[in-house]
């Protein structure tokens, strides 16, 4: 009797990359569909707040003369309030932008045009930086740092899956140049599948790779503390320049503070004109933070985050005692700080290049392409065999698959058209625009689960059975993205007129984008409903 042969490392790698490719495929694509939506987060601010771009100025600096005037405002704004931040011009958001932390620890946004004085609150959309943002890295889920454990286990997952194709495909470099639309609809699942991994495998190898570098330190917090005996606030000094002063106890009066605001502009100067020799370049802050004003260790941080040809975030931070003007600590990341820093830069890519930002969306939307396809793929291959069997399976997977991807993309169209539908006099206005999303993403997987059990005894029949699955919902996306630019035009003027009027190329890259998921939708649907058996549910 002859023995059975062991089963390869191929096929054991095949085994893990089919089975938590399709456990946590979900989280990943929802990772990747908000991450592409980060690389532009400041141009949908912009675009779903229009009133915003009546307060930019000119880019991208402020002169001591303006700075002065929008201290002066934020303290008339609430003069109640010991802490100010402000985010100073910029490429990509060409507004002053002024945070207000209240005595109840609510915070407070203004936009402000330093010229006019006018100001604009900041309040009633979370746009794509408050939303979009946050749920790319913690799923918008706060509670004892649940949402970034998730990450990093989506994130692990997504290194061992691209470990893992990589062995099973041999011919890694052929797969780049193979695409059978008319074989049969497995063989050409599969091929888009591999072909969308390939041609991005960098990208999605880079992209993963530093992703969980950034949250290292919330995932292993002993091990920065270990390096200072437990000390949180000497980590905090040395890592990001953050000094916490205690409260002197000695209150400044109303007077001394007004004084003390308008010292700022010629405080920044100097950590400038510091930085600009130490580089041999220009540098120029782009926030400026402002502890316990009314407090006489009042601390001032001067901070260069986003420079502007630099991959390197946060490459200054300064912190000065702003009753007094004595510099407190001029922070110098040591060489692994360095490094880490221009981790998060190429991660964030805040820097400003307009066309590398366009190629971090096309990896995105690959990476979401890959992962949509790995589903269909595992569907299409199992489709007869689940139906004999009657496996409960294949139904839920579907569901799911429809829900977790088209329904994602679905509630994200959704959530530019309550952008651009609710008053802006309504209370709670970003928190109703979040539900929506919420709310329209729960109803198609609720949609989903129904079809999906409706259709159940027909998966042998009629491919339009089947590709009313897909059909339905690309339709939907594509016009609640339709509805969303038009809605844009009647709000604002019209596209291009207004753009190019108040010079606004920003938004119009987001006109732009809904235009061009108007197009991939409408081809894709009709695709869906093709006679060739390649694409029906492509």
């Amino acid at each position: 009797m002859s023995k059975q042969k062991a089963p390869s490392i191929r096929q054991h790698m095949a085994w893990f990359h089919t089975w938590f490719g399709l456990f946590i495929g979900f989280l990943l694509f929802a990772v990747f569909w908000m991450g592409t939506l980060t690389v532009f987060d400041k141009e949908f601010d912009r675009w779903m707040h229009p009133e915003s771009r009546s307060v930019a100025g000119e880019c991208c600096t402020l002169s001591p003369q303006q700075l002065e005037t929008v201290l002066l405002k934020a303290r008339e704004l609430a003069p109640e309030s010991d802490n100010i931040r402000l985010r100073l011009p910029t490429e990509r958001t060409p507004m002053t932008l002024i945070r207000i932390v209240k005595p109840d620890r609510t915070l407070k946004a203004y936009f402000m045009d330093p010229d006019t004085g006018k100001v604009v609150s900041n309040e009633h959309t979370l746009g794509g930086s408050g939303f979009f943002f946050p749920f790319h890295y913690k799923f918008n889920i706060a509670w004892n740092n649940v949402g970034y454990f998730l990450l990093g286990i989506a994130g692990l997952a997504m290194m061992a899956l691209l470990i893992s194709g990589i062995v099973i495909h041999r011919k890694l470099l052929a797969e780049f140049f193979v695409f059978r639309p008319k074989k049969h609809t497995v063989r050409s699942l599969l091929d888009l599948h591999n072909l969308s991994s390939v041609v991005a495998l960098p990208f999605h190898f880079i992209i993963t790779f530093t992703g969980l570098l950034i949250f290292f330190s919330i995932y292993f917090p002993w091990a920065t503390l270990t390096a200072f005996d437990g000390d949180k606030a000497a980590s905090q000094k040395a890592m990001s320049g953050f000094i916490n002063m205690p409260p002197s106890g000695f209150t400044e009066d109303p007077g001394q503070q007004i004084a003390a605001l308008k010292t700022v502009p010629t405080l920044v100067q100097a950590r400038e004109a510091a930085w600009t020799q130490a580089l041999g370049e220009t540098a120029r802050a782009d926030s400026i933070n402002i502890r316990n004003l009314s407090d006489s260790n009042a601390t001032l941080e001067i901070r260069r985050v986003f420079p502007e040809r630099s991959i390197t975030m946060s490459t200054h931070a300064d912190t000065v005692l702003l009753h007094t003007g004595e510099l407190l600590h001029a922070h110098q990341p040591k060489p692994i700080k360095s490094f880490t820093h221009w981790i998060n830069g190429l991660h964030f890519i805040q820097f400003d290049h307009t066309a590398l930002r366009v190629l971090y969306v096309v990896g995105g939307l690959l990476g979401c392409f890959m992962i949509h396809t790995g589903f269909l793929f595992w569907l299409e291959s199992r489709r007869i065999q689940h139906h004999k069997k009657k496996l409960p399976g294949f139904t839920v997977v579907q569901a799911l698959t429809v829900g977790g991807t088209v329904g994602m993309m679905i509630a994200t169209a959704a959530y530019l058209v309550a952008n651009q539908l609710l008053p802006n006099q309504l209370p709670n206005r970003a928190t109703t625009e979040t539900w929506v999303f919420y709310g329209v993403w729960v109803l198609t997987i609720i949609w989903a689960f129904v079809n999906a059990v409706r259709f159940k005894r027909l998966e042998n029949q009629a491919a339009a059975h089947r590709s009313s699955q897909w059909f339905q919902p690309t339709v939907v996306f594509t016009a609640l993205c339709a509805l969303a630019w038009l809605l844009n035009q009647i709000n604002t003027g019209g596209m291009f007129a207004a753009a190019l009027d108040q010079g606004d190329m920003n938004s119009l890259a987001i006109d732009m984008g809904l235009l061009l998921m108007v197009a991939m939708g409408t081809y894709t649907a009709c695709k869906i409903v093709t006679p060739n058996e390649a694409f029906e549910c492509a």
